[in-house]
């Protein structure tokens, strides 16, 4: 009678504890669990433990897809950029940021904040590629000694896409301008085409009667020189 007991208490420990693996698996695997895990990734993210505002913290939906839950989650950061910015110098400027979690069975498979950075890789996943120019000119800024700029029309393919940067190099008489859009990888976008308008001061060294050339990615153009 003993060892049967005995068998008996063993089995129904082992029971339980399936049952409760089982129910651990099934709550993760919830709405409500997934939800959780999806929250503690974003606190642990290095942009929330940088400068993330708690009291702003929120999840704003919730979507299942297949196995998955997506969820959205929204708070703002004291300020701008991502990641862990440890001794860059930063803009005290109040960011809102948006966070897309994807969670299967209780793992986070995808996280993507404000549709560019990767959260779990700490990397921007965006493209960038060269801007389409549309138009180019060139002019003398008032100012004492004269300065020559160049004002800088390029296009946006489509309503994701935003204006990136702009690297200015020069060699001998030739200046090089190289201006960039970025747009988020994967994103179905608003085939929309806008513009984006720039100006660029290539200062003051530029001699009287010398032409140059300046070319802005696949546009080419030729000024004179001011200075004298």
């Amino acid at each position: 009678m003993f060892n049967m007991r005995s068998v008996c208490i063993i089995a129904l420990l082992i029971l339980l504890t399936f049952t409760g693996v089982s129910c651990a698996q099934s709550n993760t695997g919830s709405q409500e669990g997934g939800q959780k895990v999806a929250l503690k990734f974003v606190k642990l993210e290095a942009t929330y433990r940088f400068d993330g505002i708690p009291e702003t913290l929120k999840v704003t939906s919730t979507t299942s897809v297949g196995n998955d839950w997506k969820y959205t989650i929204e708070y703002d950061s004291r300020h701008a950029g991502y990641g862990n910015r440890t001794g860059q110098v930063l803009a005290e400027v109040l960011t809102h940021h948006t966070a897309e979690v994807t969670v299967q069975a209780g793992k986070v498979t995808k996280a993507i904040m404000d549709q560019q950075w990767d959260m779990i890789n700490q990397r921007l996943d965006v493209e960038i590629k060269l801007a389409p120019i549309d138009e180019v000119k060139v002019y003398i800024m008032k100012s004492n000694p004269p300065q020559i700029g160049v004002y800088i029309k390029g296009g946006l393919s489509d309503g994701c896409t935003t204006f990136h940067n702009i690297e200015t190099t020069r060699e001998g008489n030739t200046v090089n301008i190289k201006v960039t859009v970025q747009r988020p990888k994967g994103v179905d976008c608003p085939a929309i085409y806008t513009w984006f308008e720039k100006d660029v001061n290539l200062g003051t060294d530029f001699a009287f009667g010398t032409i140059y050339t300046l070319n802005v990615n696949g546009y080419s153009t030729t000024f004179s020189g001011t200075s004298e």
